[in-house]
C-alpha cells in the first residue's frame, strides 16, 4: 500500500537556481558541483497537492501529477523518497528540468569492445555522441571518468530525465558502450 505524500512546487525563478560557482581546483571539482542534485525542501516553494506514493512517478514526467489551476502543466523535478515527497516545477522550460552534466557511476558503463581510452584521455575530456530514447537525435558530448565518477558535460542544457533511460555512448558513428 502506497502511503499519501506531499506536492512541492518549486518556482522557476526561485534563488536555488542563482547559485554562484566556487573557485574551482580541477575539472572533477567543477563536473562534480554542476552535476550535484538540488537540495529541495518543503521550505523552498509552496505544497500544491498530495499524491499516492513517489514509486508511481519519474523525474520529467508531466502526467498523473494532478494538480490543476496552473497556467503552465506541472513536471517532476526531483523526488525524495525519505520525505515521500514529489517536487515539480511549471512548463517545460522549468530550470529544474535541464542540466549541463550529468554524472553517473562508472561501475554501470558497459564496454562493447573492451576500453576505448586510457585513463588520461578520460579524464581530460572524449568528445562523443550520447543517443537515447529520450532524445529526437542522437547529441554531442564530453565524456569524463575520473576513477569511479563518470561525466556527461553538454554544449547546452538538455532533459535531466535523461539519467532514467539507457544510454548508448557513440565514438565515430559506432556504439562503444551502454549504460543502463
Amino acid at each position: 500500500m502506497a502511503n499519501q505524500g506531499q506536492i512541492v512546487e518549486i518556482p522557476g525563478n526561485s534563488p536555488l537556481y542563482a547559485r554562484e560557482a566556487p573557485p574551482f581546483l580541477s575539472k572533477k571539482e567543477m563536473l562534480s558541483w554542476e552535476s550535484e542534485k538540488m537540495p529541495y525542501s518543503l521550505f523552498d516553494g509552496f505544497l500544491v497537492g498530495g499524491h499516492s506514493g513517489v514509486e508511481h512517478f519519474k523525474i520529467g514526467q508531466r502526467r498523473g501529477i494532478n494538480v490543476g489551476g496552473k497556467k503552465e502543466p506541472l513536471y517532476v523535478i526531483h523526488i525524495d523518497q525519505k520525505e515521500n515527497r514529489l517536487f515539480v516545477g511549471a512548463g517545460e522550460r522549468h530550470p529544474g528540468l535541464w542540466t549541463k552534466v550529468i554524472s553517473f557511476d562508472a561501475k554501470k558503463l558497459h564496454w562493447k569492445e573492451g576500453e576505448y581510452f586510457s585513463s588520461e584521455e578520460l579524464e581530460k575530456g572524449i568528445p562523443i555522441g550520447l543517443a537515447t530514447s529520450v532524445l529526437e537525435k542522437d547529441i554531442r558530448t564530453l565524456f569524463y571518468i575520473f576513477n569511479e565518477e563518470g561525466y556527461f558535460e553538454f554544449e547546452r542544457p538538455v532533459s535531466v530525465s535523461i539519467k532514467e533511460h539507457p544510454i548508448q555512448l557513440l565514438y565515430k558513428d559506432k556504439i562503444i558502450a551502454n549504460i543502463n
